[in-house]
């Protein structure tokens, strides 16, 4: 639940302060709102390896044998759950996610607490990154960026803040970690954005 409210925060204020078009028609995001909401992902990741440190005899052993499907993604994960999870399951679970939930085929279809697992996940992830690993995160912020296209197509303000386009919001703002937090920049360019250095 904490994971859960700490993503809904990031989502609201990220939604305020989305970036402009500039000349070459790109959309760019404010570098001081890039910085703050990686600060506060990179907060929550710290929160998150202490409850590893702190609780390790709880968390040992408990890993759940989950029974992975598109129901799984229907609830919002749990915190234990999630610190619970190997770096396999985590990586099992974002390759799940990346190639059945987050299907561009299946847009109306997709679970609704999608967004908050794959935040979650995110937040549990050891770096360094694996390059293996890493190119399930990065296929997992193409496809938020294919999800959120819609949005970056909308560049007028106004329909920037429409609550229809709160789905499409999450994924933006998973896609902008992926790039900023896991230093995949080169992805902004492959989906026509502006790196905000």
């Amino acid at each position: 639940l904490v994971l859960v409210h700490q993503y809904r925060h990031l989502l609201l204020r990220s939604s305020q302060h989305l970036g402009h078009q500039h000349q070459n028609n790109k959309l760019t995001f404010p570098p001081a709102l890039i910085n703050k909401q990686v600060h506060k992902f990179s907060k929550m990741r710290q929160y998150c390896s202490r409850m590893q440190k702190l609780h390790p005899s709880k968390l040992q052993g408990e890993e759940v044998e989950l029974t992975i499907s598109k129901k799984t993604f229907d609830e919002q994960p749990c915190l234990s759950l999630v610190l619970s999870l190997s770096q396999v399951s985590v990586f099992e679970l974002l390759d799940y996610v990346q190639e059945i939930c987050l299907s561009s085929e299946e847009k109306s279809r997709i679970p609704r607490s999608v967004g908050s697992w794959v935040f979650s996940l995110l937040c549990v992830i050891d770096k360094p990154v694996p390059m293996d690993y890493m190119a399930i995160i990065r296929s997992v912020g193409r496809r938020c960026a294919v999800l959120s296209s819609d949005l970056l197509t909308s560049l007028d303000p106004e329909n920037l803040n429409s609550s229809s386009n709160e789905p499409h919001f999450q994924y933006l703002v998973l896609f902008i970690l992926v790039c900023h937090y896991f230093e995949q920049l080169d992805l902004l360019e492959e989906f026509g954005l502006s790196s905000s250095s």
